[in-house]
């Protein structure tokens, strides 16, 4: 039967195109490296709307992004130069769209969608900063001797002139000639580029590789619901006695008539109704489902339990499949730190700060295994060097570990406690006789007579303490550890 050879092969090849299979003969080295220019316009408006409308696709963007920066990143730097110029950067209220847990959220999702984002830095009294549209950067200008060393970004909307950017390793603007005509930035702004996922200069969606198989999986569910629609049109078989009027008196008695629960069905011996049994074969279709799914699965990394069906994991094996995943967003976290790292890089240059930078960078737990873990290591740690309570990176993990954001807030309130406190009791102490202060410098301990004092019992003075937040109170854990240890040392 040519005819069915001709329709099978004819399907094939469809199929094989829309998974991005087109086979050997359209390969080449540039294709092999970066996706032509319509190519990757394609398939990242492909990936947006699988985004926007795709369950399976929707999920793996969220559980990337929620896993990687949950509720956000925290820095810290001990050079107080750093974090007034850093601060007013990451604080500054025009950034806050980008910078915030909610921006950080926001450029995760682009990266993973579009395969790359372009942040564009504006480098005045205050720096600020925005994205910039991937699919209007048209052109990467790279040194002609060195590849890897971007110099200018070219920005093409609509009919308007090209726009030509500098890269944040060009703030000099030192030009570069192409096609015999020396390129130099037209605008003010310099671009900081993240590309994810390639081996080339442009970025590559996290959904390519599974774009084909989640619009076959979508077509495949598309054809099962038509399937059991169309078996569900007729539920009953009646068979009547007589012509065609017999036929059509029947057909005007239940056309239409959707009988109530628990009905009586009653008939003659004119007239018969068999219920029509169908098998819509659901067994084999559930694995067919299951095999597309499972090309979207291994495409974004994420175990199908991820994907709405919680029975396909259990405990057993939870451990095991999900380090791959621990091990993929610890790198992506990784990834982002060092994004934002150059970042503050390039406005701690503007600012012309050029003493020590060291700047510690915060990524939010995981996973709840790693903060249970997390505050595990930290208490047994504390256990065996009870000076590290004291510590602000001990302190920084733990807060973050239990779920507290606002970590560098929190540990300033910390401090201000302590000195106030710790002042308060200075202060108590001058007020007593010296013959009421111990070697310590702390008041006896009640019951406790000193020198020319008949045994009494004294009366502890009350030392009013700072008011405290439910933060403070949840870190004093921490030290009330390292107290104990201290009190059972002596």
């Amino acid at each position: 039967m040519p005819e069915l050879q001709e329709y099978i092969q004819e399907a094939a090849t469809q199929i094989e195109t829309s998974i991005g299979f087109e086979g050997n003969s359209s390969l080449n080295y540039t294709n092999m490296i970066d996706l032509l220019i319509t190519q990757r316009i394609n398939y990242v408006k492909r990936s947006r709307y699988l985004y926007n409308f795709d369950p399976l696709a929707k999920q793996a963007i969220r559980l990337w992004t929620d896993y990687t920066f949950g509720s956000g990143i925290a820095w810290k730097t001990e050079n107080e130069a750093v974090k007034v110029v850093l601060d007013k950067f990451w604080n500054n209220r025009a950034n806050r769209s980008v910078l915030s847990a909610k921006g950080q959220h926001k450029s995760s999702d682009k990266a993973l969608v579009d395969g790359e984002v372009f942040f564009a830095l504006f480098l005045g009294d205050e720096v600020s900063i925005r994205w910039v549209e991937p699919l209007e950067i048209t052109e990467i200008i790279s040194d002609p001797d060195d590849g890897e060393n971007v110099l200018y970004y070219k920005r093409q909307i609509d009919g308007r002139l090209p726009m030509y950017y500098r890269s944040h390793n060009n703030i000099e603007d030192k030009g570069v000639t192409k096609d015999g005509s020396i390129i130099k930035s037209t605008e003010d702004a310099i671009i900081y580029h993240l590309a994810i996922n390639t081996i080339g200069q442009r970025g590559n969606p996290l959904l390519l590789p599974a774009i084909g198989w989640i619009e076959q999986y979508r077509l495949f569910l598309a054809a099962r619901i038509a399937i059991v629609r169309a078996l569900a049109r007729f539920a009953w078989a009646a068979k009547t006695k007589g012509g065609s009027s017999a036929v059509a008196a029947v057909k005007s008695a239940v056309d239409g008539k959707y009988p109530q629960a628990a009905s009586t069905l009653v008939t003659n011996e004119a007239l018969s109704m068999d219920p029509i049994r169908t098998d819509t074969g659901s067994a084999n279709a559930k694995d067919d489902g299951r095999m597309l799914k499972l090309m979207v699965c291994s495409a974004v990394g994420i175990p199908e339990q991820y994907f709405g069906d919680i029975a396909t994991g259990n405990l057993a094996t939870a451990k095991t499949v999900e380090l791959p995943m621990l091990k993929q967003f610890g790198s992506y976290q990784q990834i982002w730190a060092d994004v934002y790292l150059d970042i503050f890089n390039i406005v701690l240059d503007h600012a012309g700060i050029s003493e020590d930078r060291f700047i510690d960078f915060d990524m939010p737990p995981i996973a709840p295994e790693d903060a249970v873990a997390a505050l595990t290591a930290i208490s047994q740690l504390v256990m065996a060097f009870p000076d590290m309570a004291d510590s602000r990176d001990v302190l920084t993990q733990a807060l973050m570990a239990i779920g507290i954001n606002n970590v560098d807030e929190v540990l300033t309130e910390l401090e201000q406690i302590k000195a106030e406190n710790e002042k308060k009791k200075a202060e108590t102490l001058a007020k007593m006789p010296p013959e009421m202060q111990n070697q310590a410098g702390k008041p006896p301990l009640p019951g406790q007579p000193t020198a020319g004092q008949q045994p009494e019992t004294p009366v502890q003075p009350v030392i009013p303490l700072a008011k405290e937040s439910a933060e403070v109170r949840a870190i004093k854990a921490l030290r009330e550890i390292r107290q104990s240890i201290t009190n059972d040392s002596h």
